[in-house]
């Protein structure tokens, strides 16, 4: 069936047209500031315009039992997505949706209160908030694909919020907001202690130790997604090599996942060339000279196993021993052989904190180095968009050294002129 409406933009807002003739269709809340109520208004056309092929008393949990199979089968080891994320659906079904949920309702009937009394199970079940928001993310997708493929939902939870549903509202300020790193658990004297216990470790010629010493100096340099640095070739002959030590630069040119090198980043601002300061160069030199005695045939710039690169088990691994033993974390091993996590100030950053710090220091010092404008600050940390960088690493602040806290204390009290306290107490 052809598309009967569509959303546009015009004036700064969003209007819907018909696509035969481009005329505007006039509907409550046009023109509408959001795109996202546009699409929603959109929805609502369409539920409205086309007949009826849609399975008489079909269940909200069946028909999202049948989108989640079909996510599944979409997925192909050439294709772009992987079966992790198609995976996500079945997951919430199994998990939640297939448990919590009213198996009775229609799902031309879901509403508000089934909804909610959804979100009130979840609650009780002891189901995280994040959990929670995860799910009515994906409820909101199934809705959309069931109207597409004219199964006849009820369209009105397209703009539900859960934060409209105080009694499933977390008190705990770690819970209600999307989880935030502090980068200063890894401000410089732990990472010069960190460091210098890693360099210790490469006299000992131990295998782990040194490649822990090569991931650690590699993120701290560059502030790389781990799958991006687990993609670099060190080969200057080989195709989609990524060193250039001649003119200084590290090339992203993809990733390694899925147990597989692919020609892909995370968007398109993630393939990027990174220039390479004095101090990182002499590490590379340095590891190169190493590499070409350790699987010198290995294209790998970090070699594992079989012709690979390290795997990402295996980096997370020696980052958590490495954090435990500088008092940053308490693990022990599962039953797998893997690290567990049983508490850490940075659970969920075990390589993401050195990206934070890095984008932070580059955004920081902006105001100081013209060189570093919007758009070579967000080349570096591989985003499109400056904006993007600005949103996941612009709030945060680095303590900086003793030294540095002083000098800033004194700017501060100057502005807010402090001194006005002495005054009076020494009347």
């Amino acid at each position: 069936m052809s598309k009967i409406y569509r959303v546009t933009p015009k004036n700064g807002k969003f209007i819907i047209q018909l696509c035969s003739d481009r005329s505007t269709v006039k509907v409550a809340g046009s023109p509408f500031t959001k795109k996202t109520d546009a699409k929603n208004a959109m929805f609502q056309l369409m539920q409205k315009s086309v007949p009826s092929t849609s399975q008489p008393g079909i269940t909200f949990n069946q028909a999202f039992k049948k989108f989640a199979e079909w996510k599944l089968s979409l997925y192909s080891e050439d294709g772009r997505v992987s079966l992790h994320s198609l995976s996500r659906y079945d997951q919430e079904y199994r998990l939640r949706i297939s448990k919590y949920m009213n198996a009775n309702v229609l799902l031309s009937e879901f509403g508000i209160e089934h909804m909610e009394q959804y979100l009130d199970n979840l609650k009780a079940a002891g189901t995280s908030f994040k959990a929670m928001k995860k799910s009515v993310k994906d409820i909101k997708h199934f809705l959309r694909r069931a109207n597409a493929v004219n199964l006849k939902p009820n369209l009105s939870m397209l703009t539900y919020k859960i934060y409209d549903h105080l009694a499933v509202l977390p008190e705990d300020d770690n819970e209600y907001f999307a989880k935030e790193v502090d980068i200063n658990y890894l401000d410089q004297d732990k990472i010069d202690e960190i460091w210098s216990g890693l360099y210790e470790g490469l006299k000992t010629k131990n295998q782990d130790a040194i490649n822990t010493f090569a991931i650690f100096s590699m993120m701290y340099f560059f502030g790389l997604r781990a799958s991006e640095l687990a993609g670099i070739k060190k080969d200057f002959h080989h195709e989609h090599s990524c060193l250039d030590l001649e003119n200084n630069l590290l090339m992203i040119r993809g990733v390694w996942q899925d147990h597989k090198y692919k020609n892909r980043t995370k968007n398109k601002g993630s393939k990027r060339s990174i220039e390479i300061d004095t101090d990182a160069a002499k590490f590379l030199q340095f590891w190169l000279n190493y590499r070409s005695e350790y699987k010198a045939d290995n294209i790998w710039l970090l070699p594992g196993k079989n012709g690979n690169p390290l795997s990402y088990a295996y980096i997370r691994d020696m980052m958590w021993q490495t954090y435990a033993k500088h008092g940053l974390a308490t693990i022990e091993r599962n039953h797998a052989g893997h690290v567990k996590v049983i508490s850490s100030p940075i659970k969920g950053f075990v390589t993401k904190i050195f990206r934070h710090r890095f984008s932070t220091n580059l955004i920081n010092a902006m105001n100081s180095n013209p060189l570093l404008d919007q758009n070579r600050v967000k080349n570096e940390i591989g985003h499109t968009l400056f904006s993007t960088s600005a949103n996941i690493y612009g709030n945060k602040l680095i303590k900086g050294t003793k030294e540095e806290r002083e000098a800033l204390a004194k700017v501060k009290a100057l502005a807010n002129k402090s001194n006005l306290f002495s005054k009076i107490i020494n009347k």
